[in-house]
Formats: structure tokens, C-alpha cells, sequence
């Protein structure tokens, strides 16, 4: 008992070291900016009528989650990635639970501990742990409501309900497709635990009443025109979305044909019992997801991150019923390959965001409030710049924002430079070119820098 209870803690700071390392050593990118910046605002602003909550497809609780932690721990970088990393640990106990439950016998025991390292070394999961969105605290209250709903089935108490409807609520508040593992939850209780369908649907019922809230965002989101910023249905790439789940986006393609592999092999050698609810597990919230897409821009890995346990269980169940020494050498294997997947993520060359922080120092440092900021959009076609910009560079000089849809930009360089002492110029989006050549037309160069690994900046005088 106590080597099982110092193997598990173990495996706990693996997690928890894999998650922290580097943790604040980036700039947030501009999604993480946007966060920080408009999901902490208050929630009565954001529930206003014309507030965020009715155009951001996040659901309630994703904002207040944030809000309260940044009002909280506060707002550098390191402080607001610290909640998704930090509830992304709970999956780690979830997992090992689950697997407990689910498996019979000692190999249990081992196929949690598989679980709980795969879930440690987990490239995609360590990647949003440090990313300030609500995908990382998904996939782990995800993790903890399914343990919720197996422990109040076996044990069948008040208290094991109430906990599960309180764990499903908040997991459904922190990302909305949480729907699609409720609806597996509803299978496994009909596969598995018929004589617990009724204390079930009231549960269910419960989980609906707390989240007519929600219902009444979804449908106004519905109305607003949201149309996805990712990418559209595409099924050749369906398959490659699980080994990215369980590798990461950077891994090598012959890792993930051989984690491929391993799923379907451990999916097949699952007792019978297990089988179709994993099967069901695995491919429907890909199937609803691709499904959705048709529709959306919304085909990505992240929108699936929630069946991250079903695919780290089949692995770490593989692993466990392997002879001795064979399973140890398959999960030696699985989280060796992991931790490959891993490596392009820490290597020197790659970057999660620009370097925003030596960016907004070096114009902290050398502009003054009579001076005008040039940028330019990351988004030409609405105007909208990188919500990093305004995350870390907010005075002393005025931003102005060009090209802009409709406007003049000739006529604005020109107001800028006859009511400014210098305007500066550093693309942060499109590249300006048009802005550039106004500046030349109309100003005296003053000075060309090179700012961090790729921002360039101009200061320009009047003639």
C-alpha cells in the first residue's frame, strides 16, 4: 500500500513539474492575451446585452473561472497559466481512479499508474496546461465528473450524486461541448449500470436546471454569426486527431502511426463489457465534432480534448496486461515516446508567441506620451489587431492602428505626424507596406531597430 500510495505521488509530480517547467518563460499569444484582457472583466459586463458573452463561444463559468483567479493570483503570465495547469493536475487523480474502477483485479492497480504517467508526459495536455484558455481545466474536470459518475454508481449515496451533479456542472460551465461526454455518461450508465438509470436522469435533470443559463447563451450565440476560427471539416485528418491528443501537434508521423496502432490493439484486447462504450468513447465526440464543422470553423483537436482519459485508459490498460517484462517495456515505450513528442515543444527554436514583453520594453523604455504607436492588424480584413499588443504595451504613447478597413491611410500618417514629437511604426500583423511608404513620403527617418527575434521598428520625425 505504501509503495502503490509513493508511486502515485510520484507520477503526481511528474505531472506537476512537466506542467510548471517553463511555465512563464513565453509571452502569452494572442488568444492567452484575449483571455486575460476580456474573459476577467466583470461578469455582469461581460453578461451585458452587447457584452462578450453573447459573441465568445465560451460558456459562463470559462470567464468567471478566470476572473476570479486573475483577481486572485493576479496578472503575469506565470499567475493566470497556473489555474489551467494547476486543475489539468486533477485529471491526473481522476485517471488513476477511473482506471480503478473500471479495470478488475491487480492489473488495475498497475493500469493506474500507467494511466497517471501517460496522463504526466502527455505532450497536448502539458501544451494547454500553459495556455490560458479553458481547454486544460476541461479535459481535467472532465476527467474528475466521469470518476464522479462511477462512484456514485457503485456506491450509490446522496452524497456521490450530489457530487457528481456538482462535478458534471462545472465541467459543462467550463466548455460547452462537456454535452457530448454527458451523453456518454448516459451510455455508460445504460451499458454498465442499468439499475442506476433513474437516480441518473435526476441528476441529469439537475445538471439541466443549473445550466438554463447556458441554454439561453447557446441560443444566442447561434444568432450571432459566429463562424469558427479554425479550420472546416476535413476527413482524412480524423484519424490523426487522436495521436495528436495523446502526442501533441509537432510529433513525428511514424509516432503517431505506431500510437494509432497501439489504441486499436488496446481497444480490441479490452474486456467485452468495456469495449463498445470505448469504442463510443473514442469516435463519437470525433464523429459530433465533424459534424459540427460542416458547419463551423471549429475542426481542431483542442474541441476534443475531453477524450484524452478514454485513449490514455485503453494505453495504460494495454500496458498493465502485458506479462512481466513486456508491460513495462510497452509503457516504458508509450511514455518514451511521449517525452519525444515532448521534446520539439522545449526545443530552443520554438516560440508559443512573440516576444511581446521585450517588445512593449523597449517602446516603454523609448516613447513618450506626445509620440503616436503605429500598428498594424492581424486581421486586415476587420481591423483588429493582436490582443496582445494591449495586454502588454498600454502608455505612454497614443496606438493607431493602420491599415484599417475604410480609412485613409495617407490622411492619417499625416494627422499623426503634425500631432506627434516622433511616430513610431512596427508591424505586428499584416505587413504595412502602404503605411511604410506614407511615413517615407511624408517624415524624416530617425531611426530603424531590431526589437527581440523578429519585430522591427521605425521612428520617424517630422521634415
Amino acid at each position: 500500500m505504501r509503495a502503490q500510495l509513493a508511486l502515485c505521488v510520484a507520477a503526481l509530480l511528474i505531472a506537476a513539474a512537466l506542467r510548471l517547467l517553463g511555465i512563464g518563460a513565453e509571452s502569452l499569444r494572442g488568444d492567452e492575451a484575449f483571455t486575460a484582457r476580456y474573459w476577467t472583466l466583470p461578469l455582469a459586463e461581460l453578461t451585458a446585452p452587447d457584452g462578450l458573452a453573447w459573441r465568445e463561444p465560451h460558456p459562463f463559468g470559462a470567464f468567471l473561472a478566470f476572473g476570479i483567479w486573475r483577481a486572485w493570483a493576479g496578472e503575469r503570465e506565470l499567475a493566470l497559466r497556473a489555474l489551467p495547469a494547476l486543475v489539468n493536475l486533477l485529471g491526473a487523480a481522476a485517471i488513476y481512479a477511473i482506471a480503478r474502477h473500471l479495470f478488475r483485479g491487480e492489473r488495475a492497480k498497475q493500469a493506474g499508474l500507467w494511466a497517471m504517467l501517460l496522463w504526466a508526459c502527455n505532450p497536448y495536455l502539458i501544451w494547454h496546461s500553459q495556455d490560458v484558455r479553458n481547454y486544460a481545466l476541461w479535459s481535467g474536470l472532465s476527467a474528475v465528473a466521469f470518476y464522479a459518475l462511477l462512484r456514485a454508481t457503485a456506491h450509490k449515496r446522496r452524497r456521490a450524486w450530489l457530487f457528481y451533479a456538482l462535478a458534471e456542472i462545472a465541467a459543462l460551465y467550463v466548455f460547452f461541448l462537456e454535452g457530448f461526454l454527458l451523453a456518454l455518461h448516459g451510455l455508460y450508465v445504460l451499458l454498465r449500470r442499468r439499475d442506476a438509470l433513474r437516480t441518473w436522469l435526476m441528476a441529469l435533470g439537475a445538471i439541466s436546471l443549473a445550466h438554463i443559463p447556458s441554454i439561453v447563451q447557446a441560443l444566442a450565440l447561434a444568432q450571432s454569426g459566429y463562424g469558427g476560427t479554425r479550420e472546416g471539416a476535413d476527413l482524412a485528418r480524423l484519424p490523426s486527431f487522436l495521436a495528436t491528443l495523446i502526442l501533441g501537434e509537432l510529433s513525428a508521423p511514424a509516432f503517431s502511426a505506431a500510437v494509432l496502432v497501439a489504441l486499436l490493439v488496446g481497444l480490441v484486447s479490452l474486456p467485452r463489457h468495456l469495449r463498445l462504450f470505448f469504442a463510443f468513447s473514442l469516435g463519437a465526440p470525433l464523429a459530433a465534432l465533424y459534424l459540427i464543422a460542416t458547419r463551423l470553423n471549429v475542426f481542431d483537436p483542442r474541441y476534443s480534448i475531453a477524450v484524452v482519459p478514454f485513449g490514455t485508459l485503453i494505453l495504460a490498460r494495454l500496458a498493465a496486461q502485458q506479462r512481466a517484462p513486456y508491460g513495462i517495456l510497452l509503457g516504458a515505450a508509450l511514455l518514451g515516446v511521449q517525452l519525444l513528442a515532448l521534446a520539439p515543444y522545449r526545443a530552443e527554436g520554438y516560440h508559443k508567441a512573440p516576444d511581446w514583453r521585450v517588445w512593449a520594453a523597449f517602446l516603454q523604455q523609448h516613447t513618450l506620451e506626445q509620440d503616436t504607436l503605429i500598428v498594424t492588424p492581424a486581421d486586415p480584413g476587420s481591423g483588429a489587431t493582436d490582443p496582445a499588443i494591449a495586454y502588454y504595451y498600454t502608455e505612454p504613447a497614443r496606438v493607431l492602428v493602420l491599415p484599417y478597413p475604410n480609412a485613409d491611410t495617407e490622411t492619417f500618417v499625416r494627422e499623426a505626424l503634425s500631432q506627434s514629437r516622433a511616430v513610431w511604426f512596427t508591424p505586428t500583423g499584416s505587413e504595412g507596406r502602404e503605411v511604410l511608404e506614407a511615413l517615407q513620403r511624408h517624415a524624416q527617418l530617425e531611426g530603424t531597430y531590431t526589437v527581440g527575434r523578429a519585430f522591427r521598428v521605425w521612428r520617424f520625425g517630422k521634415r
